[in-house]
């Protein structure tokens, strides 16, 4: 008896094995194309810290900081447009999406990057003139690397819905070698600080960009489809201003807390944030593997198959946070040679924040496949305000532990207000209003 019933659950097991074998083999070439820059980023992160004062980490985490805002804006979230489509079109009209949105990141990218620069200059002149960061150069690096890496994305996103996992990994790691070479010589080699970082980044998207370029020049043999622009702006214009406004939840806290004036302290809360970041590498990889899946069975209204991904996505996440936040102190000790270990506590909390991220950014999903789109704008507005206000209060009370614990609940904000109007959206109380 014993003996069929573990013949019989082998037997299942190797069922469900082959079924999800191209799933799994994906799972891993995905992690390994994230997990490779981790570790080469891992690797020479000791180096950057021992070349790295806290006040480049903080000049450096200041201007990344207003990328947020500004990045939505400038490659004005064609991705998701082309992954809402792209099971609902042909081959013939993939390719006329591909053009269109290739040739858009092209032409206004650096014109919104241009203006994005200007109000950063106008902000700093004239609303924070009492700030102890310089201008320039260090916005224009910061700002101008950003429009440059709209057709690299595009490329990993046909890829990841096309379930080319293998061009995804090799795309990933060119990215990921050219940027750890140009650090080393900018921030190790040459000594450059803070912009050495930030001019590693430009090159490197710009190397990417011309790349991109060249694989997709047959895109510009095609005229721009305006009718397919207009339609995806229509789509995408919810989710750009949602978007910034998720500065307020990941970018606002190191702009207030520059304005408290301890640029050293700065420093020290931006090496816990980027160090806490690196979970984000495994968070990325679990997504990468299971978006495809949530869209696919969005459109075909399987909702146990969305739950089931669904959950996959978030369980795998907090595995991985709560072995991180164990591991915290030893990590930060070695990947700073032990200059940073006062970040720990900065780190450990903001690990947190990738489990609340989760939860939002996969109902998010969900959310935006379904075309409800507005929801996430009106979501992203009532829940700005509430996180400045939090933000606000925590700052002022607990000053930087305030504000790693204000990143946590910015996604507990986000989270419940998108939850709560999708229940409203799907009881037809405010569908009209909030589809696009």
């Amino acid at each position: 008896m014993v003996k069929c019933r573990n013949k019989a659950t082998f037997s299942i097991m190797k069922q469900l094995f082959l079924k999800y074998k191209k799933s799994l083999q994906n799972v891993g070439i995905y992690f390994i194309a994230s997990l490779i820059p981790m570790v080469l980023s891992m690797a020479i992160n000791p180096l950057i810290a021992l070349n790295m004062e806290p006040r480049d980490y903080a000049i450096v985490g200041y201007f990344n900081s207003f990328n947020g805002l500004i990045s939505p804006l400038v490659v004005f979230y064609s991705f998701h447009y082309y992954t809402k489509r792209f099971f609902e079109l042909d081959e013939d009209g993939r390719i006329e999406l591909r053009s269109t949105i290739v040739q858009a990141l092209v032409y206004f990218s650096l014109l919104l990057a241009a203006l994005s620069a200007l109000g950063i200059f106008i902000y700093m002149k004239y609303l924070n003139k009492g700030t102890d960061i310089a201008f320039f150069p260090y916005a224009l690096l910061s700002v101008f690397a950003l429009p440059l890496t709209g057709i690299y994305t595009l490329m990993l996103t046909d890829y990841k819905m096309q379930k080319r996992a293998k061009d995804f990994f090799r795309f990933s790691i060119l990215k990921s070698i050219v940027s750890i070479s140009l650090i080393l010589l900018l921030v190790v080699l040459l000594k450059q600080g803070a912009l050495g970082r930030l001019g590693a980044t430009f090159l490197v998207n710009l190397f990417l960009f011309v790349w991109c370029l060249v694989l997709n020049w047959k895109c510009f043999r095609k005229k721009i489809d305006w009718s397919i622009f207009k339609a995806m702006i229509r789509f995408t214009w919810p989710l750009t201003l949602a978007a910034m406004l998720g500065f307020f939840s990941n970018g606002y806290d190191k702009v207030f807390l520059e304005r408290l004036g301890d640029v050293k302290e700065l420093g020290y809360y931006v090496v816990g944030l980027s160090i806490a970041g690196y979970i984000r590498v495994f968070q990325t990889a679990i997504g990468n593997t299971f978006q495809p899946d949530i869209y696919e069975n969005i459109v075909k209204r399987n909702w146990k198959g969305v739950l089931k991904f669904a959950s996959l996505i978030i369980g795998l996440t907090t595995i991985v946070v709560l072995g991180f936040i164990i591991v915290a102190p030893f990590v930060v000790d070695l990947l700073t040679a032990g200059k940073y270990t006062y970040s720990v506590k900065y780190t450990r909390i903001v690990a947190i924040a990738q489990i609340s991220s989760s939860l939002y950014y996969v109902l998010s999903q969900i959310t935006v496949a379904l075309g409800a789109t507005k929801i996430t704008l009106v979501n992203k507005i009532v829940g700005s305000i509430l996180c400045v206000v939090m933000f606000s209060y925590l700052i002022t009370k607990w000053q930087f532990i305030g504000a790693a614990w204000g990143q946590v609940f910015s996604f507990v904000i986000f989270f419940v207000g998108n939850l709560f109007l999708l229940g409203l959206w799907k009881s037809k109380r405010i569908k009209g209003l909030l589809t696009s």
